[in-house]
């Protein structure tokens, strides 16, 4: 019995395990260093491989260069099919891994990728020789959506180090070392941001053995095979360590923190980022989890379409509600996070005496309700700071800005912030029909002036009493849809001191509790049972889980469910609550897995 699983997630990238029973081996990798495989080739040019017990066979097949047409592209890829359909393996214990065809051709790769989903690995054939980025990014997208979660997905004779992050990122599972012997054979040295010539370099490229074993003009000096193999051996130890870097950034959920750091070394690749922020954070947020302890570093422009930043801003824009001030005040960032722990929020404070819906504007995510800076990321993110702030920055800050105060109202906004950000608050109000009144003067906010006239506008307004139980209303709705945090306060007080805070009903049953290192909330069953967070609940089949709900048990999943959600899963026998280790789409697809490590579960 032969199978692929994922077991650590990092929105599509993903570390797996291919087993077989005479192999198994972790995923990323390179295939050729782990596997030993058996290539029948094209049916244009005779097998000539020697291989006799593989691990993996790739069938013969109709191979198609992307330069071809539709139509004879499609006929080719049925060609494949019908092949694979007449094909038997004859070594056992081996993985068949066939050939997905389609050319350049998104919607062709998807409908072949689909019948080839109950295989273990697929390769995609000729992906090497795409012509455009867009075009590589369409073609692995469409086969990751054909075949699923449960198939690993074959890049052949594409990998290049600082190609290799986006790769996994993409959602590609198997590499190989053919561009380190095709760059070896012309003289070529893999390095962290692409290439570079023997000829123009004075020394080598980097710390790896073969590189300090020998001497660069000793290297010059060498001919043919020899030199050939000792360039070849450092650009496979080039590959294998970023390999391991991006295995390690899974672990740590920190895969986009490399891969932007990675592009940045060739413009191809900062645009192949780029089309896959803009036009898919559809694939990306379905598998980009919800909440994380890691810090979130938003160092570069392509840092603004972050999945985990566009999520955080559509739900405040689709799933906050201010707690009812008639006035909002404006107030700045701070490098501490939550910003109520930092000094300058302190200060503000002193003249704010808890008068008003407080706003905090920030890139990358636009705006921060008051309410909302323990959530994730509002909490976790970190950026350069410089004092100056790009157009990108101002522009996600107006749009979020506008959305806000068109759906809500209010008598008077007090902006305290400064220059710019003070003139594009004034900007975007001018035309509301509300006071608006700056209280800084573009002094800083924290100066004894600044806060002083913060006070005396915000005098005339009542003070919240209920800090903390607007808080948990707000996650509530943040995390499980508008009316759940009603639906959790009504009839109980929320106790504990910030931010270890508790929902406790008048009876004294406890209903949930606030987790400050992911700025979430977690249910106990009462609180489920009284909740009902449909978008969020799992239907399972007739047992009793212990430990872990693993994905066959799963019936049915909301769609809206994603990675390390906060869900309850109900059956014939049990009721539980836990966290999603998986999207509810590869809950309901996968047949491996575990699909939530439960907290709390009783029999029914």
């Amino acid at each position: 019995m032969s199978y692929f699983e994922s077991i650590i997630r990092d929105g599509p990238g993903r570390i797996g395990v291919l087993k077989s029973s005479s192999f198994e081996f972790e995923t990323p990798c390179l295939i050729d260093v782990e596997a030993e495989i058996l290539d029948l080739g094209s049916t244009w040019v005779p097998c000539e491989s020697e291989v006799e017990n593989p691990d993996l066979v790739v069938p013969p097949s109709k191979r198609c260069p992307p330069g071809l047409d539709r139509d004879y592209t499609e006929y080719l890829g049925n060609e494949n099919l019908r092949i694979l359909d007449d094909f038997e393996v004859e070594s056992e214990g081996c993985v068949v891994m066939p050939v997905v065809g389609g050319g350049r051709f998104g919607v062709l790769r998807e409908r072949f990728s689909q019948e080839l989903s109950n295989y273990d690995a697929v390769l995609v054939d000729m992906v090497g020789e795409l012509y455009l980025p867009n075009e590589l990014l369409q073609v692995v997208l469409s086969v990751k959506k054909g075949v699923g979660y449960d198939t690993a997905v074959y890049a052949p004779a594409i990998a290049t180090p600082p190609l290799v992050p986006l790769l996994v990122y993409m959602g590609v599972d198997l590499l190989d070392g053919y561009r380190a012997v095709e760059c070896a054979s012309d003289d070529v040295f893999f390095t962290h941001t692409g290439t570079q010539r023997l000829e123009q370099l004075d020394e080598t490229p980097c710390q790896c053995s073969y590189c300090m074993e020998n001497d660069i003009e000793e290297i010059k000096k060498l001919k043919g095979r020899e030199r050939k193999d000792v360039i070849y051996q450092h650009n496979l130890a080039m590959l294998l360590g970023e390999l391991k870097k991006t295995r390690n950034a899974v672990r740590r959920g920190l895969l986009r923190e490399l891969v932007e750091e990675r592009v940045r070394s060739k413009p191809e690749l900062t645009a192949l980022l780029r089309k896959l922020d803009s036009e898919n954070q559809d694939y990306l947020l379905n598998q980009t989890p919800s909440y994380r302890r890691y810090q979130l570093y938003a160092n570069t422009t392509e840092s603004l379409s972050r999945p985990e930043i566009n999520r955080f801003i559509e739900r405040v824009k689709t799933r906050y509600e201010p707690p009812g001030s008639k006035v909002a005040v404006i107030l700045p960032c701070s490098a501490r996070k939550p910003y109520s722990k930092s000094d300058s929020h302190a200060i503000y404070r002193r003249g704010t005496q808890g008068r008003g819906d407080e706003v905090i504007l920030t890139s990358p995510l636009g705006l921060v309700p008051r309410e909302l800076e323990v959530v994730y990321p509002a909490q976790h993110y970190d950026l350069p700071v410089t004092g100056v702030w790009s157009e990108a920055e101002k522009k996600q800050i107006k749009d979020c800005f506008i959305d806000y105060f068109s759906k809500h109202k209010y008598e008077k906004v007090v902006i305290h912030v400064r220059d710019e950000m003070a003139d594009l608050c004034r900007e975007i109000l001018e035309d509301r029909s509300c006071e608006i009144e700056s209280t800084t003067q573009n002094r800083d906010p924290r100066s004894s002036k600044s806060i002083k006239k913060l006070y005396e506008s915000l005098s005339g307004y009542k003070k919240r009493k209920n800090r903390f139980r607007d808080m948990i209303k707000s996650i509530m709705d943040y995390q499980f849809g508008l009316g759940t945090g009603n639906r959790l306060l009504k009839n109980a007080k929320v106790k504990g001191s910030f931010p270890k805070l508790r929902v406790i009903g008048n009876d004294g049953i406890q209903y949930a509790t606030l987790v400050p290192q992911y700025g979430m909330i977690a249910l106990t069953i009462d609180g489920v049972k009284k909740v009902k967070p449909m978008n969020y609940l799992i239907e399972i089949g007739s047992f009793y889980p212990k430990g872990s709900l693993l994905a066959p048990g799963v019936i049915e999943a909301s769609n809206q469910i994603k990675p390390n959600d906060e869900v309850w899963f109900k059956g014939d026998k049990a009721l539980g609550v836990g966290r999603a280790a998986m999207s509810g789409e590869e809950m309901t697809q996968s047949e491996r897995g575990i699909a939530v490590n439960i907290r709390h579960v009783e029999e029914l």
